[in-house]
This record gives C-alpha cells, structure tokens and sequence, in this order.
C-alpha cells in the first residue's frame, strides 16, 4: 500500500507547484543565509549561526507544513471529493496517513539537504570552524522527527475545518515558536509541539551547564511519547472523518 501511494504521489509532485517550492527552499535558503554569514565569518561565533539557521528553520515550518497540507487538500478534494482517500479497498486512515508519511519523508529530506548546503558553504567555502558535522545531522533528524505531529495536526484541522483551518494553524504555529523562544514557555514548552523543533538551539548555545543540557534532553521524553499518541488519536479521526464523509447507502423498499 505504501508502495503504491508513494508511487502515485511521485507522478502528481512533478505537475505540482508543491515540488518548486521545495527545490526553491532548498536551494535559496541554506546558500543565501550561508552566504550572509561567511562573508561575516569575523563578527559572528559559529555558534550564532547555527543558532539563527535552526530559529528561522522553527519559525518558518508551521507555515510551510499548512501550505503543504492545504495544496494537498485542495487536490484531493477536486479529484471527486476525495474519492482517492474514500474509495480505496484499505483503511481510509491508511491511505491518508501513508500521504502524511510521503511528504514528511520530503521534509526530513529537505531539512538534512538543506543542512548540508549550509554547512558545505560554511566550512568548505568560507573555512568556518567549530561547527560539528555529526551533531549537524543529529540535531537536523531530531528537528524533523518534531515536525511530525505538526504534519498529522494540520492534516486533522484541515478534515475538520478546511484550508482555512489549517493555514490559521501554521500562522498561529510561528507564533507559538517565536515566543518558544523567550522564557515565556520554559516550563510548559515539552507539551506544546511548535516549541518542540526551536528548543533544539539550547544544545548548540555556548557557555551553557552540561546539567541543562542533561535536563533538556529529558524533557524531550515527553514529546516522543506525545507524537505517538498524537498519531494514534489522529488516525481514529482519520477513520471517523471517512466514515461520516462516505455517501449513505439508500435502500428503497418496492413492497
């Protein structure tokens, strides 16, 4: 079944704008900021560029994953009100999910791509040091992994409350993870999934307490045991949205 979906997605992205918007991501984001901060190599630690690549990587994920969602929606529901999710043989739960799978398999993807062209312009032309390849891509996988739930989220606000719904969320997403920031969610941040991805920067902030460090990374138990029961909770909706979606059976009685 994952085949098949994955197979079906790869031919519709390459007539969507969905896949220029991604080569435009990758490509323009991680050259142009690393370009801006190479070429100021002498008045800024490596440190803060890693800092600043991840914030802006937090702050603009809600609203690319809303995008993403909504452009999907629309689609499927002009293709015959949504007869690929409702008229397949499987699990409807399925079908959707394995979508939900397909274009967070592109995001994890793009976030480590997009990673490697920083780094690569960072270090390989600019001659940066202090900047741990490894932990790179640790931290870039982990930053993905978070941005699961906000993929089966706004998948569930768009069932309930269309495109608009959803877009409200991604906006209301960037907020959430700017304030993520400030100390404002120092205590509640572990349970709020868009602060899950910008508090990722305290394992790269300088001159900090290896005790916060330890501290930070258990905390994050609990965003690994919420995304699963997220996922879990969202595929019984997935399941109840296609049940009240499916066209009524009429029987007519000719006794």
């Amino acid at each position: 079944m994952f085949k098949q979906v994955f197979k079906a997605e790869n031919t519709k992205l390459k007539r969507s704008f969905l896949l220029y918007m991604h080569l435009i991501i990758l490509l323009a984001f991680p050259i142009l900021l690393g370009l801006y901060y190479g070429s100021r190599k002498l008045s800024v630690t490596s440190t803060t560029m890693m800092i600043i690549f991840y914030e802006i990587l937090a702050m603009t994920s809600p609203i690319i994953i809303s995008i993403v969602i909504c452009l999907v929606f629309d689609r499927e529901e002009k293709a015959g009100n949504f007869k690929n999710w409702l008229t397949e043989p499987y699990s409807k739960a399925k079908a959707i999910q394995s979508q939900l799978s397909y274009y967070w398999l592109w995001y994890l993807i793009e976030i480590i791509a997009t990673t490697l062209i920083y780094y690569l312009i960072l270090v390989g032309l600019y001659h940066i040091t202090g900047i741990s390849f490894l932990k790179m891509i640790v931290t870039s996988i982990v930053f993905s992994l978070c941005g699961l739930v906000q993929y089966e989220l706004t998948q569930t606000v768009a069932l309930k409350w269309s495109i608009g719904g959803s877009l409200i969320m991604g906006f209301l997403g960037t907020i959430i993870s700017l304030l993520s920031i400030t100390s404002l969610l120092d205590f509640i941040w572990p349970v709020i999934p868009w602060a899950w991805q910008i508090r990722l920067i305290t394992f790269w902030q300088s001159n900090i307490s290896l005790g916060l460090i330890k501290l930070t990374a258990l905390e994050y138990i609990c965003p690994f045991i919420m995304t699963i029961l997220i996922i879990i909770l969202c595929r019984k909706y997935f399941n109840n949205w296609q049940e009240k979606s499916r066209p009524k059976t009429i029987y007519l009685n000719f006794d």
